[in-house]
């Protein structure tokens, strides 16, 4: 990287000052280049990637007079998108987005290709002579001169490229080039940074909300409450074993010896955000070891929890046609959303298995039950809407031989009922809930059908006179060990 630097500076001197003749073009090169230094200091201060490229196009576009400032971000090895297009004239900016925006680009047989392959910049005096597809559809923009400058990290990785264009033919000179190849090379630099820093706040989130996933915050109170002393927990889980000829000393024991040091294990996992180091969270799971003991940490009944399943619709398919990455990827996408609805409804997560998200409403909080209906009612609504949002490859191709995309779909079934929940499994034990009421609103997931949520009647009974909803007529289905079950089906969409 510090050769580039160095030859890029000698080649500034060799090729780019000779060519100064007059006062005029002597002011307006310090002036460029002293409004590119600036731009240094706020690419450092900007919070993110996204603010980076607004910075840069808030400097190119009046700076150089450019018509447009783009910038080509990969999304796979094989393509890339153009985003946060700037442009001067109206009429450009949506001939630009007719002919590009939001579309994957093939790299091979493009200037970003050659960027990549080479990691120089290309000029094309004149768009309408560019052997690249993509330039001739600018060419038809209204866009005769484009510049194409790598973005690099650490002087010798691919990470995008700067994208220009102007209406005249030929109209960027070599000084132009030159301080606009700088201006790549300063988002490389702070595009590192940032992707660095979030790469690590990702971290730190995962890691702690897979923690937490496993055993929540409020059943860690549970527990410490179940195994206290002085709490009526404590005495109705002793007397239950005294009843079954179970020995008390052993129930101390594990008390003194094995419990206490679970419950401070866990407990460390739940400091305020600002307690935790920026590079990310740690996890030494050996803690989690609860040796031969064979009592559980925490069991209960619990009455009238609301219970919400939900999985993709044609999952398999998909994960047949799909490459590993490209699955997880999808998954991850749509249950970081499902993540975020939840905690804006009030909602808990309880696990996910495969392509199925389960969540709950009415165990770990003081909710009363109709509020926590209409609250996983709204959720349900909101994922399904959600959904929607989460683009897959498809096999059919569009315009240029470009990727298309197709949205996903979910069912959803939901049961209100009694359960029975417990911390379970001596590596890595985990929260679980089970009964009658989980397996009902499991098979009324089963049984719904794309976009839509078929619920219980008790469940129904409780938002019925929630308006704007486009309930179905009642149906029943057949349940194995439960009979004929009555259920509504919702249309969301």
């Amino acid at each position: 990287a510090g050769d580039r630097s160095v030859r890029r500076a000698k080649a500034f001197e060799e090729n780019v000052l000779p060519k100064i003749t007059t006062l005029e073009e002597s002011h307006m090169l310090l002036r460029r280049t002293q409004a590119v230094l600036t731009l240094a200091s706020r690419l450092m201060a900007a919070p993110d990637e996204q603010a980076c490229f607004e910075e840069a196009s808030k400097l190119l576009v009046p700076l150089f007079k450019v018509d447009l400032a783009s910038y080509g971000v990969l999304v796979d090895s094989e393509h890339f998108v153009l985003k946060n297009a700037t442009v001067n004239n109206r009429q450009h900016a949506r001939k630009f987005v007719q002919a590009l925006g939001n579309r994957a680009i093939p790299l091979e047989e493009s200037a970003a290709g050659y960027c990549a392959k080479t990691l120089k910049p290309i000029y094309t005096p004149r768009t309408k002579e560019s052997p690249y597809p993509t330039q001739q559809l600018l060419y038809r923009v209204g866009l005769n001169t484009m510049f194409v400058a790598p973005i690099l990290v650490n002087g010798n990785k691919f990470a995008g490229v700067i994208v220009v264009g102007m209406a005249t033919e030929d109209g960027l000179n070599e000084n132009d080039q030159t301080l606009m190849c700088d201006i790549a090379a300063m988002l490389g630099a702070n595009i590192y940074s940032k992707r660095l820093k979030q790469s690590a706040e990702k971290s730190n989130k995962v890691s702690r909300e897979m923690l937490h996933s496993m055993i929540p915050p409020k059943v860690i109170e549970k527990i410490e409450c179940f195994w206290d002393k002085s709490s009526d927990e404590y005495g109705k889980r002793r007397s239950s074993l005294d009843c079954k000829g179970g020995d008390g000393r052993d129930l101390q024991r594990s008390t003194n010896s094995d419990v206490k040091s679970k419950i401070s294990f866990l407990n460390q996992f739940n400091l305020p955000d600002d307690e935790y180091d920026d590079i990310g969270l740690v996890v030494d799971t050996s803690g989690m070891e609860l040796g031969n003991t064979s009592r559980a940490l925490y069991a209960e009944n619990a009455d009238n929890v609301v219970i919400l399943f939900t999985d993709l619709v044609g999952f398999s398919r998909m994960s047949l046609t799909m490459q590993p990455i490209e699955v997880v990827d999808m998954l991850q996408d749509l249950f970081s959303r499902f993540d975020a609805l939840c905690d804006l409804h009030g909602v808990q997560k309880l696990e996910t298995i495969g392509d199925a998200y389960i969540c709950t409403a009415g165990l770990l909080d003081d909710c009363a039950v109709e509020d926590a209906a209409k609250n996983v009612l709204n959720l349900a609504k909101d994922m399904v809407r959600a959904s929607q949002e989460v683009l897959v490859p498809c096999k059919t191709k569009t315009f240029l031989d470009m990727p298309s995309y197709e949205n996903l779909h979910i069912r959803v079934g939901i049961h209100v009922g009694n359960v029975t929940c417990g911390v379970l499994g001596q590596r890595l034990p985990k929260f679980t809930v089970f009964g009658n009421a989980v397996n009902l609103a499991a098979r009324m997931e089963q049984t719904s059908q794309p976009d839509k949520i078929r619920v219980t009647t008790n469940f129904y009974e409780m938002v019925a006179d929630v308006e704007g909803n486009e309930w179905e007529e009642f149906s029943t289905i057949s349940v194995k060990n439960m009979g004929e079950v009555g259920t509504y089906l919702l249309k969301v969409l």
